[in-house]
């Protein structure tokens, strides 16, 4: 695969990752996918989907910054100056999503989200040498000139 052809393609998921992930921030910003009214649960009557939006529309404030969460990060994503962060951010947050939406039993929306961890690690193999150089690789003094 050439270069540009990489490149295009990187760009591309980014782009496509940071409308999602925009997306899906600002619902929860406008106080959507959350269930904020009155509930009771039972266990033995009440599915995981139903718990978990329960438990996160509890409190409007924790479900308005997990769209913070994801909004801000999204945004990142679209200056390659800043992508990085924005790839290891909602790397963070896709994974907890992922790991939510398999231990809870969400419908086929779990395997999207194992999709956007995947394509968000991807992104962050992609920039290896950027992550090494900023956190492992020792840094080179530069000599006076």
């Amino acid at each position: 695969m050439s270069i540009s052809t990489k490149r295009r393609l990187l760009g591309a998921v980014r782009y496509g990752l940071a409308a999602v992930f925009a997306a899906y921030g600002g619902v929860k910003l406008s106080g959507g996918q959350f269930d904020y009214g009155d509930w009771i649960i039972d266990k033995r009557a009440t599915d995981g989907t139903s718990v978990v939006w329960a438990f996160y529309g509890y409190s409007p404030v924790y479900g308005r910054l997990t769209g913070l969460f994801e909004l801000v990060p999204a945004m990142l994503l679209l200056w390659r100056r800043t992508s990085t962060l924005g790839a290891a951010a909602l790397f963070a947050v896709s994974l907890n999503i992922t790991l939510m939406d398999f231990a809870f039993g969400f419908p086929a929306v779990k395997y999207f989200s194992l999709g956007y961890t995947v394509l968000l690690g991807g992104l962050l193999y992609a920039d290896r040498d950027r992550l090494l150089d900023a956190f492992w690789r020792p840094r080179r003094e530069s000599l006076p000139g």
